[in-house]
């Protein structure tokens, strides 16, 4: 696999990506880790350390087959088909499909809820395994699971508004309701029967996003999304695992950094909606509103330090990228290195030595500045980690948003 830099972006960058809910460019789904990480936020201290001492030391997590990506797909879908069946106007004969449909897509989430809260195979399963586990504080409690769970169904992804899931599992039934409601409203010449069609998963076009453009819900999922993105180029990077960053590996657990990021935004998130659900309820008093604006102001600055973590991520990413690169010809020269000998075998027999001897200082040469090159990066990366050090703890109420 061949590696480029990516320069990384900057903090107005990702304020303006925030702003908008959208980061420009294709962006591939989060890895199985980086999900159950972000969603490791929604645990209880104790439960997402677990979490983090589980990744650091290679121990498995709950998977689902799909991806969680889909996971997420199959929640937003649910929850349209909830939300249209709950409608007292829908006629009768579309609601009663509509109802089987979303059993059908209720019992998809019920399989992957037992694949993740029972994760055979993955926890302990004895009570001698379970109690060891516990001792080493890398058993996950079934309460921690079932969290966890509600955590994934909101696994950050791109263009998840899309319905993707519910379109493409629903082709075919959509088409025979579509088919109903025609022959109902024939009958009754009623168009809210057609409307109901319209509106139907598969029938409606959401609005689409640009090309080459990852659109999210929100400015809080976007940073999510970015910052496991980040995590997922950092730590599948060969260039990280290899020896010359040995030391800022040991400095730094990006796995911890995350999931602390995760647990941050989710609870600024919860503020901000306690805040805007208290001044829609109280705003009417003057002195109550203001006293909000001063709560609301006072969360600002915590923002800004999640998106400044977040564009730190984003430095050590490219470093390592760069650091890839470097690494790849360096291993192009160390392979030309091997052939040597049988260069000078050739040269031998023609009498031209001087060439192999220019060959080989030039090589050395070539080598010598790419090492220097990979102590510089290692400075620099240095310089990013030390930015990603976690500064005293920030105690929040419970949650906040970006400023829209």
């Amino acid at each position: 696999m061949v590696y480029r830099s990516v320069p990384a972006p900057t903090s107005a960058e990702i304020r303006s990506w925030c702003d908008r809910s959208q980061i420009p460019g294709d962006r591939p789904e989060l890895s199985a880790t980086a999900a159950s990480l972000i969603a490791s936020g929604f645990l209880t201290p104790t439960g997402r350390a677990v979490v983090v001492r589980r990744v650091s030391s290679g121990l498995p997590l709950p998977t689902v087959l799909a991806g969680f990506g889909e996971l997420r797909r199959l929640q937003r879908a649910i929850a349209q088909a909830e939300s249209q069946t709950s409608n007292p106007m829908m006629p009768g004969v579309v609601s009663a499909v509509m109802r089987n449909r979303l059993n059908g897509l209720i019992r998809r989430r019920e399989d992957a809820h037992k694949t993740v809260v029972s994760a055979k195979g993955v926890f302990a399963g004895s009570t001698r395994a379970i109690r060891r586990e516990r001792r080493e504080n890398i058993y996950l409690e079934i309460e921690e699971r079932e969290r966890l769970f509600g955590g994934l169904l909101y696994t950050p992804t791109p263009n998840a508004a899309a319905a993707r899931s519910m379109r493409e599992a629903g082709g075919a039934a959509v088409g025979r309701i579509v088919g109903l409601v025609g022959q109902v409203a024939s009958r009754s010449g009623n168009t809210q029967a057609e409307q109901w069609a319209d509106e139907l998963p598969g029938t409606s076009q959401p609005e689409a996003s640009p090309p080459g453009t990852a659109s999210f819900l929100d400015g809080y999922e976007t940073i999510l999304f970015l910052a496991g993105h980040l995590y997922d180029r950092i730590v599948n990077n060969p260039a990280w695992r290899s020896d010359h960053f040995e030391l800022q590996r040991t400095q730094v657990n990006l796995h911890a950094e995350l999931a602390e990021i995760s647990s941050d935004v989710i609870a600024l998130r919860a503020v901000r909606i306690d805040l805007d659900r208290a001044k829609r309820r109280g705003g009417f008093d003057k002195d109550f509103a203001q006293q909000i604006d001063k709560r609301e102001e006072a969360l600002r600055p915590v923002w800004s330090e999640l998106i400044d973590r977040v564009q730190a991520l984003g430095e050590v990413a490219h470093v390592v990228e760069s650091a890839a690169v470097e690494l790849r010809i360096l291993d192009e020269y160390n392979r030309a290195a091997t052939i040597d000998d049988r260069i000078d075998a050739l040269i031998s027999r023609s009498g031209d030595r001087e060439v192999s001897v220019d060959n080989s200082k030039r090589l050395t040469e070539q080598v010598r500045s790419g090492e220097e090159n990979l102590r510089i990066y290692r400075d620099v990366l240095q310089g990013n980690i030390s930015r990603l050090s976690p500064a005293p703890s920030i105690v929040l109420p419970e949650r906040y948003e970006p400023d829209r």
